[in-house]
């Protein structure tokens, strides 16, 4: 927890001028999450490639987090879905798992530090609510947005949409 809040309290100091290759980075963190997900049975797939200039430490940690949140909170033999396109002129990175779906009322929340969705399956999952709140902080740094696109029973896909200044095609 101390190193996540003082990643917290030095992003502005990070510099923002790496160009960053998505796809290569995706494979990256699939390669480093595969434990997790073979433990849980999760397939990981990706669709789509694009180069944007930003922080390539935060913006891996990002993906890191949306992903590992979408393995820890998926159904058994699941799948973590990471598409990225380019819509309205913006690239959109959407992080898609086939689990049990954010209630509604708390699709804005689970980006406030510390919030939990359930508490009681806290010391199951592991972490301190802290990586969607570190997720938010380093797309609001790109100047970016991230929401939660849609979420049912079957899953919940989360989008992060970065502006064109970031991208290049």
């Amino acid at each position: 927890m101390t190193k996540t809040l003082l990643e917290m309290s030095e992003l502005r100091t990070v510099s923002c001028a790496d160009r960053i290759e998505i796809g290569p980075m995706v494979e990256e963190i699939f390669t480093d999450l595969a434990p997790l997900a073979e433990k849980n049975n999760i397939a990981l797939e990706s669709t789509g490639d694009a180069v944007m200039t930003g922080s390539d430490t935060l913006i891996y940690r990002l993906l890191y987090n949306l992903t590992e949140n979408a393995i820890r909170y998926n159904r058994f033999d699941g799948t973590v879905n990471i598409t990225v396109t380019h819509k309205d002129n913006q690239l959109v990175i959407t992080v898609a798992d086939t689990g049990y779906g954010t209630p509604e009322q708390y699709r804005e929340s689970i980006f406030q530090p510390f919030f939990r969705v359930d508490k009681s399956r806290s010391r199951e999952y592991g972490g301190v609510g802290l990586g969607l709140s570190l997720v938010w902080k380093i797309v609001t740094l790109h100047n970016g947005k991230v929401r939660v696109e849609e979420s049912s029973e079957k899953g919940t896909a989360i989008a992060v949409k970065f502006p064109t200044d970031t991208i290049k095609f």
